[in-house]
């Protein structure tokens, strides 16, 4: 919202400097984006009348201008031609400052001698038109600063409107908060009208068909009216407020709209069918060329403003070519009307439309301000173009619209804020802010104007009073020590070291999209899914029920782009069909790991497999301290021999695997990709169940290492069972080493070497000890699993 300060002035006394008055705005909560002081980098330039144009000897596409200042006359070459003798334009001279040149100098171009420049309304910083040179009001005196003929010494706020707020999207509401913030009055505007002997019933039909799209609907018509320009003081105004004035009677809708509001829109009367407005809803399929010059399909949703054959306007939004007012236009039917805010922010986004109507609209005009705009812009197009407002109006208001009450308990209010304000103190700020409260008791009352939509509760007006009376009265105290500020839940500790271990281990963390398409639904297996309603497109248009499709396209994206070694992880929040409305929203951790390690001195490349996810898998539980078994499944979307479910206490907590070579043929990617992903929600309970740490070992361990030859069928895991079985409780740990098969075993042999570690907890363990223990793990492993020791 940009509101000229000499405008606001009209509606409140503020005697302030620029700066000093947006500070005080900002203090009660209208955040003053900007101070911005048109015209300051602007200088030198003045008004100058054409006296004579002449070709240019040297260029035919520039011409020789004679112009006349009030201190004699002066020759400039100029590009544009838009002028003729007698016109008023603005003159750089040497030594000015507009935009795109800083110090102009006199020069010659094309030999001849350009002793200034004409301006464009672009030079002048006040539009994007660099097309021609700017035309001047003929009554602009001769040597005049152009700055204050075209309004450039004006100074602007540029505010930052909460979507709450539609109030303060006027001059009237800035006003207001301007005058609560200073403790003085507001000034509303009186406008005076002369109705005619037409009757506006005579003249024009008005049916609304959907009241709960449009509640209110009111209609004037202004007849004989003359088309033309506005006053250029209201152009300079519309021009600093960021309107681009148009004619008289566009330009009176849109000063009533930026002084009230409350937006209006004109019709040409002559060119409404059958002289009758009717609101309806669009049929599907009808059409409308807008102002913008663009036909447009309506949706059956849409609310429309018609005449009796076709739609003239999509209400609250942008009005129709068809009937916008022209240089034809002698009788113009306006508009002041209450739509309602869903409908005109489904339409303005169903047509990609932003308009200062539908951005008004949307938020929430005031019902009850209707007739006062329509007011308005009636006495400024008479004043403006002329013409006669026929006696009488139609106002279609079948009910009422009002707030109800809102009681603020002062004593209620002193304990929210922390500070002693009076209860006078209280009742003079909601009073400076127009809100009219009463006294009921220790209570008081307040009955909501239509135009403060926002105040629903008691806390709304104890942040009114707040606003008005100064945050910089309510004092700063710290928390006792007994209140502990910022400390995360236990669970979201528990989350954030689980993004800590699994970025520890080699990982990067990517955020993938929530939405998928039935294309990946294969790199989830599968499952029930939850589908959305109304999609953007069907490659988005189901909610994700597993991580791995997003993880797995991050990896085939970085093979796209030469990044072979990907390591990858994810925490986050997927979709399952429940039943009922809303979804089961399971948290998820999810890895995927894909192409070939780094090359090294010591260990030559290789392709991430199966067990480089199931180390992540084993270094994100050993983290938690929880221990889980791994078990070979057979399941989609893995390798039938490469994947495993991850259980504790026989619940399936989690699930790693190798993608199946269909899905990495789909994927065209020259690399294996192995994934792995955790019911985290689960994962978080299981942690809770246990906090204890065990004790460190205070003896020393004693370590061993021994080598078997066994059958090539044997398992190495169902070896390191039998092991710790026969070692008893002084085994401490068993870690396989080396595996060799070669001559040195034979054929159908392997070799495996495992490293032991004993231990006990009271005492320093014997060596005859721990070889006794080795020589039963031995004898174990001979008996079960016909094993040689090796030397």
């Amino acid at each position: 919202m940009r509101a000229p300060l000499s405008w606001l002035k009209e509606f409140v006394d503020l005697e302030a400097e620029p700066r000093i008055i947006a500070d005080r705005l900002t203090a009660a909560g209208m955040k003053v984006e900007r101070v911005e002081r048109l015209g300051a980098d602007i200088s030198g330039v003045v008004v100058g009348e054409v006296l004579e144009v002449l070709p240019h000897p040297g260029a035919d596409r520039l011409v020789l201008v004679d112009v006349r200042l009030d201190s004699g006359e002066r020759r400039v070459v100029c590009g544009a031609k838009n002028f003729v003798p007698g016109d008023k334009v603005p003159v750089a001279l040497p030594g000015a400052s507009v935009v795109g040149h800083s110090k102009f100098e006199a020069r010659k171009i094309r030999g001849e001698l350009s002793d200034g420049m004409l301006c464009s309304a672009a030079e002048l910083g006040l539009s994007d038109d660099h097309s021609g040179i700017l035309i001047l009001p003929a009554d602009a005196q001769l040597g005049e600063d152009v700055r204050g003929v075209v309004g450039l010494d004006e100074t602007v706020f540029e505010l930052e409107i909460s979507p709450n707020r539609p109030d303060v999207m006027s001059l009237i509401g800035v006003a207001r908060e301007a005058a609560a913030s200073v403790g003085t009055q507001i000034r509303l505007p009186h406008p005076s009208l002369r109705p005619g002997p037409q009757s506006v019933e005579s003249l024009v039909s008005i049916e609304v068909e959907d009241i709960q799209g449009c509640p209110r609907y009111l209609g004037r018509v202004i007849t004989g009216v003359v088309f033309g320009s506005s006053p250029n003081w209201a152009q300079r105004r519309l021009t600093a407020a960021g309107i681009r004035p148009i004619s008289a009677v566009v330009d009176a809708t849109n000063y009533a709209l930026l002084v009230t509001g409350h937006p209006l829109h004109a019709f040409d009367l002559d060119r409404v069918t059958g002289r009758k407005i009717v609101v309806r809803r669009a049929r599907g399929g009808e059409k409308i060329v807008t102002i913008d010059g663009v036909t447009r399909t309506l949706d059956s949703d849409d609310l429309v403003i018609a005449d009796a054959a076709m739609p003239v306007a999509i209400a609250g939004v942008m009005g129709g070519r068809e009937s916008e007012v022209s240089e034809t236009t002698t009788r113009v039917v306006l508009e002041s009307a209450y739509f309602d805010p869903r409908s005109i922010y489904r339409s303005s986004r169903r047509h990609g439309l932003r308009s200062e109507a539908s951005s008004r609209f949307e938020r929430g005009a005031d019902p009850n301000g209707v007739g006062f705009a329509a007011d308005l812009a009636c006495s400024l197009i008479v004043e403006w173009a002329g013409g006669e407002v026929a006696s009488g109006e139609i106002d279609v208001y079948p009910s009422v619209i009002a707030n109800s009450p809102v009681t603020l308990r002062p004593q209620r209010a002193r304990e929210i804020l922390g500070a002693e304000f009076s209860d006078e103190e209280m009742f003079g700020a909601l009073d400076r802010l127009g809100l009219k409260p009463e006294v009921k008791g220790e209570l008081i009352e307040v009955t909501p104007p239509t135009f403060r939509n926002d105040l629903k509760v008691e806390e709304d007006l104890i942040e009114e009073v707040a606003r008005v009376l100064g945050y910089d009265r309510i004092p700063l105290t710290l928390p006792s020590g007994r209140h502990r500020a910022g400390v995360l839940a236990s669970k979201d500790r528990l989350v954030r070291k689980v993004r800590r271990t699994l970025a520890g281990a080699g990982l990067y963390e990517v955020w993938s999209s929530g939405l998928i398409g039935p294309q990946d639904l294969d790199l989830a297996g599968n499952p029930s899914v939850v589908s959305l309603s109304n999609p953007l497109n069907q490659e988005q248009s189901l909610l994700r029920p597993s991580l791995l499709p997003g993880l797995v396209a991050a990896v085939v994206r970085n093979f796209a782009r030469r990044n072979l070694e990907v390591r990858l992880f994810e925490v986050g929040r997927c979709f399952l069909p429940s039943g009922k409305l809303l979804p089961n929203e399971p948290l998820l951790a999810g890895f995927a790991l894909g192409g070939v390690t780094t090359q090294r001195w010591d260990e030559p490349a290789r392709e991430l497999d199966l067990f480089d996810v199931k180390g992540v898998a084993e270094v994100l539980l050993r983290s938690l301290r929880i221990s889980a078994t791994f078990d070979e499944i057979v399941q989609p979307p893995f390798h039938p021999l490469r994947a495993a479910s991850i259980s504790v206490d026989s619940e399936q907590v989690g699930i790693i695997g190798e993608l199946s070579p269909e899905i990495i043929q789909r994927l065209d990617v020259p690399y294996r990709i192995v994934v792995g992903e955790f019911a985290l929600d689960r994962l978080l309970d299981l942690k809770g169940r246990s906090e204890s740490a065990e004790e460190t070992g205070k003896y020393p361990a004693v370590l061993i290492d021994i080598a078997i030859s066994v059958p090539e069928s044997a398992r190495a895991g169902d070896i390191t069972d039998t092991a710790i079985s026969a070692g008893g409780e002084i085994l401490e740990g068993i870690r396989l080493i080396d595996l060799y098969r070669g001559e040195q075993v034979g054929v159908g042999q392997k070799s495996l070497a495992f490293s032991l570690s004993f231990r006990r907890p009271d005492r320093t363990l014997t060596e005859k000890e721990a070889l006794k223990a080795r020589d039963a793990i031995f004898d174990a492993l001979v008996r079960m699993h016909d094993a040689t020791p090796r030397s």
